[in-house]
């Protein structure tokens, strides 16, 4: 992480209360050696954090989580061998240290280094609404960095003069990032103020992204609610290991996006470096990626069942010549081992083809300043529905109202057919079809199991056999990384070797390893 950048941050500025203040001091960050405070704008630095997201959660780390949990198939080049959990350090590497802010061709900066700059920006000009954003921000990229790799440089990170951080431990982040956004609600966003302006205040420059639309009050309304769905978020990443933590995020529900009009919808636009990242990798790499037989076949089930109709699955892909929607099996491998009802995953049986991708991501007639959905309504909703099942409640109001808002991103489908059962398997196959792409689809699998997916074959040799491993829990440390940093673990905060494929300590026990000849069906 230090082999191409220092950073340089300042935390201990003003503004701090009992249980929410900051924790991170020492030199390079409570002290200010290289002087980024000479800034004059916060805005030009806040576009940057901006537009460094969605090459995150839309590029390669989110191909991953899509072919690891069957939405997406990789099947050809690349994509193939990744789908197959080929995933190197090597391949990781630009990722990995973008989440810090190295200056990169991915992102140019706007990881950690960049937010933490942001908040010093605020502070010193008394701007406590830029530095509740920065919070916000800070909270998705390392909980984003933990859900992946498990342990993560964190404290250390904000140091400039520690060369080799240290590896914190996957829980202590998700619980001081909790500290971070408490800190963000109830300080920083809480206060108003002639110098508490935030983005609104560079209008002209359109600092603000997301909620363009928004003055400092609306923006200081849908932050807050926004950083109460992700404590929510994170919360759920800690509850196979905390059972409390089912209560807490079910507390956070309410007070957290009540509306998909305050949807978290990455910025994109019809320019070469706006355009939505899915659109841009199957503009230039068609055909590496297909639509998974998972997704298609819990879809189909659902419409068989009256509780789903074709809008969806019809947005996110185009259906065959004859009208049917099929998916590929992981690799695109095809001839697998079937009990003949689940996982088609060989093409229509009318005419042999697949679908492929619809309207928002084909690379061809698609617009590509499609705006990816990050953390929305229907997530914090089916949260409460999942937490509130797993505390012994009902999450049945929770389940009915996000499928009385079906949206996805700006694309509106209408409420959904029929009456659901909120049970445990209902919530998060809802969920799954919801938020389609979203990296959120592999956490929710690694703490229920659900949907039911059989392993990936062993090859993409046609008639391949499901290997006997399970799903990978994780990604590999970037090359990098692991060259420069004698601190990378080998062996976890939760005492698990740490392996490309292995498990975080969030998640200490595998899925159970499923194939595709069962008599129980599984994803569909």
């Amino acid at each position: 992480m230090r082999q191409s950048f220092k950073v340089v941050l300042s935390l201990g500025l003003i503004l701090s209360g009992p249980g929410c203040g900051d924790y991170l001091s020492g030199p390079g960050v409570d002290q200010d050696p290289n002087n980024v405070i000479n800034l004059k704008k916060a805005g030009p630095l806040y576009l940057g954090i901006q537009a460094a997201g969605p090459p995150q959660r839309e590029g390669q780390l989110a191909r991953y989580a899509a072919m690891y949990t069957q939405q997406l198939a990789g099947v050809a080049r690349q994509q193939a061998d990744f789908d197959l959990y080929g995933a190197a350090a090597s391949d990781i590497d630009t990722y990995f240290g973008a989440i810090y802010g190295a200056s990169n061709v991915l992102t140019g900066g706007g990881g950690l280094l960049d937010i933490h700059k942001l908040q010093q920006l605020g502070r010193a000009a008394g701007d406590s609404l830029y530095v509740g954003i920065g919070k916000v921000y800070e909270a998705m990229s390392m909980g984003f960095a933990a859900d992946l790799f498990g342990d993560v440089p964190y404290r250390q990170a904000a140091d400039s003069t520690i060369l080799t951080p240290a590896f914190d431990p996957q829980l202590q982040v998700y619980a001081d990032l909790q500290t971070q956004l408490d800190s963000a609600i109830t300080i920083f966003l809480a206060a108003a103020g002639p110098t508490n302006l935030g983005p609104s205040t560079e209008a002209a420059e359109q600092a603000e992204l997301i909620y363009a639309d928004r003055d400092a009050a609306g923006l200081r309304a849908v932050y807050t609610a926004v950083a109460h769905s992700l404590k929510a978020r994170l919360y759920m990443h800690t509850a196979e290991t905390n059972a409390a933590a089912y209560a807490l995020a079910l507390a956070e529900v309410p007070l957290g996006i009540l509306s998909p009009a305050d949807d978290f919808l990455w910025f994109h636009d019809l320019t070469a470096t706006g355009a939505n990242i899915w659109w841009q990798f199957n503009s230039a790499r068609t055909g590496d990626l297909a639509p998974g037989a998972a997704l298609t076949e819990i879809v189909k089930r659902r419409i068989a069942g009256g509780v789903e109709d074709a809008l969806r699955i019809g947005f996110y892909f185009t259906p065959t010549a004859s009208g049917g929607f099929f998916g590929n099996r992981p690799g695109g491998t095809t001839n697998m081992p079937t009990n003949g009802v689940i996982y088609n995953g060989n093409g229509d049986p009318a005419d042999g083809t697949f679908s492929q991708f619809g309207a928002a991501f084909d690379g061809a007639s698609a617009s590509s300043d499609f705006r990816q959905p990050e953390i929305t309504f229907a997530e914090t909703q089916l949260i409460g529905a999942e937490a509130a099942v797993a505390t012994g409640g009902s999450g049945q109001a929770f389940l009915d109202a996000a499928r009385a808002n079906r949206t996805y991103g700006t694309q509106i489908f209408g409420p959904a057919p029929g009456a659901l059962p909120a049970t445990l398997q209902n919530i998060i196959e809802e969920k799954y079809v919801t938020l389609f792409l979203n990296p959120e689809v592999w956490n929710d699998y690694k703490r229920t199991c659900l949907p039911s997916l059989a392993t990936a074959p062993s090859s993409t040799a046609p008639g391949s056999p499901p290997r006997a491993t399970p799903i990978p829990g994780r990604l590999p440390y970037g090359q990098s990384e692991q060259n420069a940093n004698p601190n990378v673990p080998t062996v976890n905060s939760a005492g698990q070797p740490v392996t490309s494929t292995g498990q975080n300590p969030n998640d200490p026990n595998p899925c159970p390893v499923l194939d595709y000849t069962s008599s129980t069906p599984l994803a569909n």
